[in-house]
Order: structure tokens, then sequence, then C-alpha cells
């Protein structure tokens, strides 16, 4: 996990050293682009390295919601007026991801591929791009929390069944 937070850790010079470079070649605009663009990158590259890890620590477990805080921080200053990103929505699937980074941990790291949506939706909603209105954060969150929900469910449920005999003939 030590590559993911070093990623970040090295995401805010590099992305700042090509937004200066690109505003010097272009204009403030695409200098401004390119800093946030390459910070957006180098956090869904992160939260990638985050995913692949082997064993979760404790501190990986936490490190959506610090992600989707520190994100939110940068970006809140350039969304003022402009609907491009949705700071309650960003720490809310960072919040969602750490809740199930959690059962995972709790779990010993097994059964991680019904992560692939929290994840997928925590990236959506860091991304500063933004449909104009809230419906796309609610859906997506929404949705999220119901794929979560009807794991647990069914994982509980899986839990409770007897386990098959093997030395009793099946049905088919």
């Amino acid at each position: 996990m030590w590559k993911s937070l070093l990623i970040v850790v090295v995401s805010a010079p590099l992305s700042i050293a090509l937004g200066i470079a690109f505003w010097a070649a272009q204009g403030w605009k695409a200098g401004l682009i390119a800093c946030v663009s390459t910070f957006a990158v180098c956090l869904v590259a992160a939260t990638l390295m985050a995913f692949f890890t082997r064993r979760f620590t404790l501190f990986d477990v936490f490190l959506p919601v610090i992600f989707s805080v520190i994100w939110s921080a940068i970006l809140a200053p350039f969304s003022l007026g402009a609907d491009l990103f949705a700071a309650p929505a960003a720490i809310g699937a960072g919040l969602l991801l750490t809740l199930c980074l959690w059962k995972v941990y709790h779990e010993g790291g097994q059964g991680r591929g019904w992560l692939i949506f929290p994840i997928l939706v925590y990236i959506y909603e860091m991304l500063p791009v933004n449909i104009p209105g809230p419906i796309d954060d609610y859906f997506a969150l929404s949705g999220d929390l119901a794929s979560v929900i009807l794991y647990q469910l069914i994982h509980s449920h899986r839990k409770q069944l007897p386990a098959p005999d093997p030395h009793r003939p099946s049905s088919n």
C-alpha cells in the first residue's frame, strides 16, 4: 500500500509542475486543466494500486476517505459557481469504499470481486466532471449502496446454509 501513498505524494509536485508548464505554453486555463487532470489520473492510479494490494492494513482501509477529503479541499475553490465537482458525493463515495474495505479487512482479504462497483463509483465521483444537477451523484451513490447491501445480504445468507455433504448423492 505504500506504493499507493507514494503515488499520491508524488502527484502533487508533478501536477503543479505540469500545470505551470502548460500555463507558460498555452495560458492559465490549459495549466489549470493539466494540473487537475494529472492529479486526478494519479489518484485513480493510487486507488487501483490500493485495490490490487494483496493484504490490507488498517491505514489502507482509510485511504479512500483521506484521498476524497484532500481532493475535495483542492477542487472546492475551482468549483465555486461551476457545477464541475460535488465534494459531498466524493466524500460519500470515499466513505462507502472505506466501509467496504473495512469488511474485506476483517475477512482477511477474501472475496474482493464485489469491490469493483464501489471502486468505479469512487473513481467517478473523484473526477472533476459532473453532469449538471445532483441526479448522477444520487444515482451513483444509491446504486453503490444498494450493491453493497445486496452483497451483504447474499453473503450472510450463504453463511447460514448448511455445508453440502460429499457422501450424500445430489438430486440432479
